[in-house]
């Protein structure tokens, strides 16, 4: 049997073990940036190999759009000029290269061109949630499509690139071509499957052909488009085998989903462990050639059943590895347990695609910093009481007791975790349970005093007479400006999730932009209420980037859930629950609801630091009591704390 841990070989390159960092846009740098920001970029990925990760994927590399003049191209991923083509390219990539190459691993280049950016096949959509009509690419335009990918892989080679992987899934305009849904063309690049697959295979032909040296060449897929008029297993194993017969790939990486559907292909917790591994492992009975899955693989122990079952050759990890460089490490020595989990919360990706924020990770406060080093310890080590044992509180304890000072933590209830200990109980936020746990393992480790059932006040912080007061002491549910909400039907959602009896027919009042009000309708609805989420803002929980929103509403629709959107409460009285249009004020009314839910976001409990203004000489106030946000913001704010208390 297979362990992660053997060794393989993928076209030219060696590895002492299967995992793989697949391109993604992490850390905070850039490759062509500032000096600040490519030493960023090198140190993100640096890190990672130099814990043992050997083959990394870089940031995808953007290939030029065949564009008229003063075409601005708009969305993820749209670019106009490419990155190949930008000054200093191959210099930099050498430079970066050389920097994986002393520590240990390998380069890659993933070379993306976003179908609908606004180039495609044909002048027809991809998927439901995005409908600007693109270009339809003419025949020369193909043809000097074709010459760029070649000429650009040519500059990516120059600067020691040792994998170009040609990205032909999640919307790029290669998979564009390859699916039927996208792919209505007459001509020699439409029709047939072999048709369709014509450009991709004149792009591999063409790099092999501007690239004189060995270089490994692999093709990123998907197996199955999850969507109304796309491709599935058995195209995808027609492209294997085809692409395999002409001896121009290395290996395949294949993953399941469309890019804003259900499922995507960075899955939410809605989804399964490694849910798509046997698929894949279907498609990889049509070729001999090296098998790469990607999707929903969380941890050492998912990655290695993967390779167990012999449904992949290697596995993609993206997520575990940016909350825990050291995952591998780790799992070497026995470890995996010390290992920070990732719990899926997306709050990388809703941060930057959504909110448009510097890339972070909720649950480790470094990323993004690696190029920084570790936190020093302190020269004066002092004495830091925290109050609130959320995660803001339980972070700023450990990161502090990390530096070296005398850390207490007080908390009111007789666990830790706080809000997040009570979202974790919602069936699609299981894995929270896992982040608090590890935090109280960290803290025991660490030797910070935890006291549990402390209702902390003014006279006893003072007395304490620590030299630091921080004050992490959450928020309370917020409730929305409506009449009849003292009825004993109307719950807020964290009574639902503390265990309150909710009788069948359930509306779940929306607002709070968070995941809270969909993660309680999923939750009440796969406990067999009939759910009803009204919501006053276009999409339900609008901070959920469209990666993950997909899947919850796609399970919701299919347990029964709907949304009634544009409305706001007006008044509960009885079973009638009065409502309002957002914009037009038309009023209307639910009938023969047994319960009313408000997730609607909560309120800071600032007292206490108001209490102890002017009484503590050094006073602090972070995370929800500050003000509710995401379970990213409260670790930065902890880690911004703790880095400037020397």
């Amino acid at each position: 049997m297979t362990d992660l841990f053997d060794p393989i070989t993928v076209g030219t390159i060696s590895l002492n073990h299967r995992m793989v960092m697949p391109p993604h846009s992490g850390g905070r740098g850039a490759l062509l940036g500032r000096d600040v920001q490519f030493e960023r970029f090198c140190a993100y990925w640096v890190q990672r190999v130099e814990a043992g990760v050997q083959w990394v994927g870089g940031a995808p590399t953007f290939v030029r759009n065949p564009l008229v003049p003063g075409f601005e191209p708009t969305g993820v991923g749209a670019m106009a000029d490419g990155t190949f083509r930008q000054s200093g390219y191959v210099e930099r990539l050498a430079k970066y290269s050389r920097r994986l190459h002393a520590a240990g691993g390998w380069s890659t280049v993933q070379m993306v061109l976003q179908g609908g950016l606004p180039t495609a096949p044909s002048a027809t959509l991809s998927g439901h949630r995005d409908h600007q009509v693109p270009h339809a690419l003419d025949l020369d335009e193909v043809s000097w499509l074709v010459r760029e990918y070649g000429e650009s892989a040519a500059l990516a080679a120059d600067g020691d690139a040792d994998v170009i992987e040609l990205h032909a899934n999640h919307d790029d305009v290669l998979q564009w071509f390859l699916s039927p849904r996208t792919n209505r063309r007459t001509d020699a690049y439409g029709g047939s499957p072999e048709n369709r697959r014509r450009l991709l295979r004149e792009v591999v032909e063409a790099i092999r052909a501007r690239i004189a040296r060995p270089i490994t060449v692999g093709l990123r897929l998907c197996v199955d488009e999850k969507i109304e008029g796309g491709y599935g297993l058995e195209e995808c194993q027609q492209l294997l085998a085809a692409f395999t017969a002409d001896g121009t790939v290395d290996y395949f990486s294949l993953d399941v989903g469309n890019n804003w559907g259900a499922p995507s292909y960075v899955a939410p917790n809605t989804y399964g462990l490694a849910q798509w591994a046997a698929l894949c492992a279907e498609a990889g009975t049509a070729t001999d050639l090296p098998i790469l899955y990607a999707g929903r693989v969380g941890d050492v122990a998912t990655a290695r059943q993967v390779i167990a079952d012999g449904h992949a050759d290697l596995v993609g990890v993206v997520r575990a590895l940016i909350a825990e460089p050291r995952l591998l490490e780790l799992a070497k020595q026995g470890e995996e347990g010390n290992a920070r989990p990732c719990i899926g919360v997306q709050d990388c990706l809703s941060r930057r695609v959504v909110e448009h924020l510097p890339f972070a990770c909720a649950v480790n406060p470094h990323v993004g910093r690696e190029h920084e080093g570790p936190l020093p310890p302190v020269e004066q080590a002092r004495s830091i009481l925290v109050i609130g044992g959320g995660p803001a509180g339980t972070e700023v304890a450990a990161l502090a007791a990390e530096r070296g000072h005398r850390v207490q933590l007080w908390e009111r209830d007789d666990h830790l975790g706080g809000q997040l200990a009570v979202a974790a109980r919602a069936r699609m936020n299981a894995p929270y349970a896992d982040w608090i746990g590890w935090q109280a393992r960290r803290l025991d480790a660490l030797g910070v005093e935890v006291r549990f059932g402390v209702d902390a006040d003014e006279t006893a912080v003072v007395e304490e007479g620590a030299d630091v007061v921080v004050v992490a002491t959450g928020a309370s549910p917020r409730l929305p400006d409506a009449d009849g909400l003292d009825q004993p039907h109307v719950l807020t959602a964290v009574d639902v999730l503390q265990g309150a009896g909710v009788g069948r027919r359930v509306v779940v009042i929306a607002e709070d932009d968070r995941p809270v009000p969909l993660a309680v309708a999923d939750h009440l609805a796969g406990a067999g209420h009939a759910v009803t989420v009204v919501h006053g803002s276009p999409d339900p929980s609008p901070l959920t980037n469209k990666y993950t929103i997909g899947g919850i509403l796609a399970r919701l629709d299919a347990e029964g859930g709907r949304l009634v959107p544009h409305a706001r409460l007006v008044a509960v009285d009885g079973p009638t629950v009065h409502l309002a249009n957002v914009y037009s004020g038309r009023p209307f009314q639910l009938d023969d609801v047994d319960t009313v839910v408000l997730a609607c976001g909560a309120v800071p409990r600032a007292g206490l630091h108001t209490a102890l203004r002017g009484r503590v000489s050094s006073l602090h106030l972070l995370g929800d009591a500050f003000a509710p946000r995401r379970l990213v913001a409260a670790t930065r704010q902890a880690f911004a704390l703790v880095a400037g208390l020397d």
